[in-house]
């Protein structure tokens, strides 16, 4: 395994630590077991080989098909909220949209690694297709979105020229919206958080409603300066322990633990392109894709903490609490050690 990305993924889940103490104590030791549960996928995720993983990747992404399905039929909702986007499995609530996401990427991978290049856009479309529009019935329109753009990264790796990009991804989104349309009645949440992002770049008139979270999170880090205020101290900020963990670090740890976070991701990601460029094959495009979708989310849940974009739902990877997450992008860094892997057996400098 690489040492670089094992000591990164450490020191970001001892980060998460320190926000999920400051947002919800009580969560603490908890989110410690998970992050070291995560780890411990991640050993056995890169011991497996580039090759082996593209196999089991259509059983994978079928089997998240079905699940996806499965919630909307029987997925349960948190209080408070409409979505159904969990499905109990025992104690355990299981997310499959979470999990979609490395299964695309392994499917996408072994999919050009087969065809290599002489293939119909049909495949791809439906793949991508299938999985956004049910994700975006649940709905979680964020995460679909977010799946579109992970799809594209991996085909601009795969070489894809622009005309099929655009044909696969027009068709990819005219099979969500028709997958999705019976459930357009659900998406008034999207109007709210925008409303509540325009409110607080505006007149500020709505922070006790609409843009109150947004609003929380920018007097947090204001009142931290640049070491914070310590562990110690409560957050008041909604769902500081999982979308808004970064607040919390921040709060606890000031600029520094924010300017840490970043220069964390920054170099996570740009360890996972420079083993993806030392490959060819199916280990560069699954350390691309992975590196692809862990720099996305991490950007994008930053850019929401910061207030430079509407809520969306998405969480810090490898700091937020969170099972369903941790776990993906466990088995996501675990596709770039396994291509680190393949790198060191071929010789390739690193």
């Amino acid at each position: 395994m690489d040492r670089l990305l094992l000591t990164v993924q450490i020191l970001l889940g001892a980060l998460g630590i320190v926000g999920v103490t400051a947002a919800a104590p009580s969560s603490a030791p908890e989110h410690a077991l998970r992050f070291a549960a995560g780890l411990l996928l991640t050993v056995l995720v890169a011991r497996a080989s580039p090759r082996r993983v593209i196999r089991l990747s259509p059983a994978a992404y079928v089997t998240m098909l079905v699940l996806l399905a499965a919630v909307l039929v029987i997925g349960v909702s948190p209080a408070g909220s409409d979505s159904k986007r969990w499905i109990l499995l025992g104690p355990i609530a299981l997310q499959p949209s979470e999990f979609m996401k490395v299964t695309v990427i392994a499917y996408l991978t072994a999919f050009f690694y087969n065809h290599l290049g002489n293939w119909q856009i049909w495949r791809p479309m439906l793949v991508i297709g299938l999985a956004a529009g049910l994700i975006v019935a649940e709905p979680d329109v964020s995460t679909a979105l977010f799946l579109f753009a992970l799809a594209f990264a991996i085909m601009m790796a795969a070489g894809t020229t622009i005309l099929r990009l655009v044909s696969i991804s027009t068709a990819a989104a005219l099979i969500a919206v028709l997958i999705a349309g019976p459930y357009l009645s659900q998406f008034h949440y999207l109007q709210r958080r925008i409303q509540g992002f325009a409110d607080l770049w505006g007149g500020q008139h709505n922070t006790a409603t609409t843009s109150y979270q947004a609003y929380a999170a920018r007097l947090a880090l204001s009142k931290a300066g640049v070491t914070g205020l310590g562990a110690g101290e409560p957050v008041q900020v909604p769902e500081a322990d999982t979308d808004m963990v970064a607040i919390a670090v921040g709060q606890s740890l000031g600029v520094v633990g924010i300017a840490a976070l970043v220069v964390l991701f920054a170099v996570l990601v740009g360890r996972g392109l420079r083993i993806a460029a030392s490959l060819s094959g199916p280990g560069s495009l699954l350390a691309a894709g992975a590196s692809a979708y862990i720099g996305g989310q991490a950007s994008l849940n930053l850019l929401v903490a910061a207030g430079l974009l509407p809520i969306t739902g998405v969480p810090l990877p490898f700091v937020s609490y969170g099972l369903n997450s941790m776990l993906s992008v466990s088995i996501a860094i675990g596709f770039i050690h396994s291509a680190y892997r393949q790198a060191r057996s071929e010789g390739a400098a690193l």
